[in-house]
Formats: structure tokens, sequence, C-alpha cells
């Protein structure tokens, strides 16, 4: 059976104990692995903390808290490498996180979208209650094509700054999935908004930390987004 591994956070905070969640799905469902043992790789790829176990809840949610010895500098892309036991059989998977001064958190609930869209509620899938799913998710996939673009998501400081983005790119996600034919009104809608994101993204002038100072200085109050920055 196909499993899923989710990190529950990746940003820790600079100066303070990172508490590291992963939890495993079979077929939709979270599973209980029997033990679990975590490894953690600053960006050199050097193990600050080698093979320790971690715990595991009733639920299965296996957690470690990383000390804050190892949060005292700003990093990127550190590894976690954990290795888990499921019915006897061994599993792995990596993750990476960044050390940042402020965790950037979406800034849009269920309740925006059916301000835009108030006949919205009446679509939604038997299985959900409301759109908060999709919203996380779109909120991934903009701190991924912010990430792409060179830049560094947490730097925004205030998650306002890209809620827009995050409207568009949750109805983009939401309309996808809505069409029955390529020509009907949901599919018309999809186009729309992924065009509509697409040029958002492009043309986003925000306040930025680049200097991560953990204030705005008067010089990064317009940054574009427009041409990939990379960075060292």
């Amino acid at each position: 059976m196909a499993e899923t591994v989710k990190l529950t956070e990746n940003q820790a905070v600079k100066g303070s104990a990172f508490p590291i969640e992963i939890k495993v799905y079979e077929g939709g469902i979270q599973a209980v692995p029997s033990s679990a043992t975590i490894t953690v790789k600053d960006p050199a790829g050097i193990e600050v903390v080698s093979r320790a176990a971690m715990s595991i809840a009733v639920g299965g949610t296996m957690s470690y808290s990383l000390a804050s010895t190892y949060t005292e500098d700003l990093q990127e892309d550190a590894a976690i490498e954990v290795s888990y036991v499921l019915s006897g059989t061994t599993f792995k998977a990596t993750f990476f996180f960044d050390v940042v001064l402020n965790i950037l958190r979406p800034n849009v609930i269920d309740d925006d979208l059916k301000a835009h869209a108030p006949l919205l509620a009446q679509e939604i899938w038997a299985t959900q209650d409301n759109y908060d799913e999709q919203i996380q998710e779109a909120f991934r996939q903009v701190v991924r094509d912010i990430k792409n673009k060179g830049r560094r998501p947490h730097m925004l400081i205030d998650g306002a700054q890209i809620r827009e983005l995050v409207i568009l790119k949750t109805f983009e996600m939401i309309f996808k999935e809505f069409p029955k034919s390529r020509d009907d009104i949901w599919a018309w809608r999809y186009e729309l908004y992924k065009s509509d994101y697409k040029d958002a993204l492009a043309g986003l002038v925000v306040k930025y930390d680049e200097d991560e100072s953990g204030s705005i200085e008067e010089e990064e109050k317009k940054v574009t987004f427009s041409q990939p920055t990379f960075q060292r």
C-alpha cells in the first residue's frame, strides 16, 4: 500500500527548540510505526543529531524536540532524515527545514473564499466541511513558487502580503477538480484563475526583510518578484 509521509512544520525559529512532528499515512489513514529514529544535518551535511530515538504517540505521530543549541544560526535547507518501522519493514524519509526569525503563516480562511464566491459552499465535496485543506495546500504551493524565484518566503514577515496569491491559487486548485468537460464553466474558471495567479505572482511587490534584521528598512519596502534572484 502506498505511503505518504508528512513533516508538520518545516520552519524552526532562531534560538528556540524545534518541535519536529512527522506523520505517515497508508491509504489515507495515519499509521503507527513501532519505532523511529531521526538524524539532523546542517546545510553543509554535517550531522548534529545522529539516529536519536523519536517518541511515537498513540495515534502514530513521531516527534522529536531539536534543542535550541542547533537553531542559534539562521539556516536554509538543513535536513531531517527519519527511519521508521511499519509491520517489521524499515522505511526512510528525508525533509528539509529552515531556521528563521519569523515563521510565515497563511492569512486566508474558508470565509474569505465565500466572500469572493458565495455559492462555492454548495459545490464542496461530501467528504469536506470547508476548503481549509485546499487553502493550506495553496499556501504551500505559493511558498514553493516564491522559493523557486530565489527568494526566502519567511523574509516577507507578514503573510498578508501574499493573501491574494493564496486566494487565487486556492480557487485554481478547486476549479481544476470541478470540470466535467473541457469547455464547461468550471474549466473556464480554472483557466482564468490559473492565469490570474501567474500574473499576480509575476507582478508581486512586497516588503522584504532582505538583511534578516527582523524589521523592514526603507530600501526593503518595494521588492519585485518578476525576475528570479539566485542566492549563494
